[in-house]
């Protein structure tokens, strides 16, 4: 007899073992598919922990029955606390809250219906954490609907029995609202991470056409100004003054393309240093630039500007350029002036010009919208108006120590005082 009694051990304790090494490797295969459907981002191995936990609990409860060796009806017990958890892991299907806890608090029931005579009966302990699973992965309100059924048909069984140990369920509910809270913190924690790095890659997205746009649009206003010119030119025969604006417009297209290059090499590498992009010194030069390609213009600057930071120098040196490629686009052959003082507290910038023709007004908004954008970024002021028959920019940027009523007085006096 105890030979036949131990060889059923041997071979019980084998077919667990199998069982267990199978859900094992069926979840391990599946680990992250339930949370992965609910938007959770438990551990893989959470799930398996509690799935297991049930399963290896009812399976000591029948055993605190005597009921494993030699094996009862009492095991199948076990097997409708195992069903939904082999469903899940190795079909990958999704079972529902409650089939899971119907399954498994029919199982629990069953075995706590075979009286228990010892101190402290396992059984309540596996819906002690199916309650916290389901709070934790399906909310607090159906968890505590799993829970209060629970705890009722254990109360009951308990006065049947004599005992109480509802308030493992209890328990459970509090671990299950723990984790839920901790779940969602952790979530809201990686929505704003991924948030600011959306914000991040427009922001730097933004910076990239900007800078292209500056670019393009003052190179080919440029371009498409001197192409011009030798249209002319050749309709007055003048072959001489028409290679020589096909030429320019030729180098300034080249330039461009470099400067394109350029930049946008700068702008992908985030280490890039900001003095290779152009700087508040460089303005003159592109006076120039726009003079050789027949815009007359009256310019005067004051000032240190190799003393203006690379930072600030840049988008100064980007706002003047949108602003005389308005000039060139909108208003051709019209005069210009403009000036620029650098001082120990500020840069400021006018630029004025007759007011374009009236379908003029129509190709402004973008470029006015990007030195509204880098104005803001340096902490600036940009006026974009009409003063009685001129359009008049005028760019005030703070260095430090400026403050912000003075620069601000400045800028509103070099508009010659007009209405707001």
């Amino acid at each position: 007899g105890g030979h036949h009694g131990g060889a059923w051990k041997v071979a019980y304790a084998d077919f667990v073992t199998a069982m267990m090494a199978f859900f094992l490797l069926m979840w391990l295969l599946n680990a992250t598919t339930e949370t992965q459907r609910k938007g959770l981002a438990y551990p893989w191995w959470g799930g398996f922990v509690s799935k297991t936990a049930q399963v290896g609990i009812a399976l000591a409860a029948v055993g605190q029955r005597d009921a494993l060796t030699p094996p009862s009806v009492l095991v199948l017990a076990v097997a409708l606390v195992a069903l939904p958890h082999v469903v899940q892991a190795s079909t990958e299907r999704w079972v529902p809250w409650w089939a899971t806890s119907l399954s498994v608090g029919s199982g629990v029931a069953w075995i706590m219906a075979v009286n228990y005579d010892g101190r402290v009966d396992l059984a309540p302990a596996v819906l002690a954490v199916l309650v916290a699973e389901v709070v934790a992965t399906d909310g607090l309100r159906r968890g505590t609907v799993v829970a209060a059924v629970a705890v009722t048909a254990t109360l009951a069984l308990d006065v049947l029995a004599g005992t109480s140990q509802a308030g493992e369920i209890v328990l459970g509910l509090f671990v299950g609202a723990m984790l839920r809270w901790q779940m969602r913190a952790l979530l809201a924690e990686r929505a704003a991470r991924l948030g600011e790095r959306e914000r991040a890659a427009l922001a730097e997205r933004q910076r990239i056409a900007r800078e292209i746009h500056d670019l393009v649009a003052h190179s080919m206003s440029v371009t498409l100004l001197q192409v011009t010119g030798a249209r002319r030119a050749l309709l007055d025969d003048d072959t001489a003054e028409a290679s020589a604006a096909l030429a320019d417009a030729e180098r300034v297209g080249r330039e461009a393309m470099s400067d394109i290059r350029r930049t946008v090499g700068l702008l992908a590498d985030g280490t890039a240093p900001t003095h290779a992009l152009p700087t508040a010194a460089e303005i003159p030069a592109l006076l120039a630039t726009v003079r050789a390609a027949g815009l007359t213009i009256r310019s005067t600057v004051s000032g240190d500007l190799d003393a203006v930071p690379a930072g600030v120098g840049l988008g100064v040196y980007r706002v003047v350029q949108e602003a005389l490629t308005n000039v060139v686009k909108h208003a051709p052959g019209a005069p210009a002036t403009f000036a620029i003082s650098a001082t120990t507290s500020d840069v400021t910038v006018l630029v004025t010009n007759p007011n374009p023709r009236p379908a003029a007004h129509d190709g402004l908004g973008h470029g006015i919208t990007g030195m509204r954008e880098r104005t803001e970024q340096l902490e600036g002021a940009l006026e974009v108006r009409q003063v009685d028959d001129e359009w008049v920019v005028a760019l005030s940027v703070p260095l430090g120590g400026s403050s912000e009523p003075s620069w601000r007085r400045r800028l509103t006096c070099g508009l010659h005082g007009s209405r707001s």
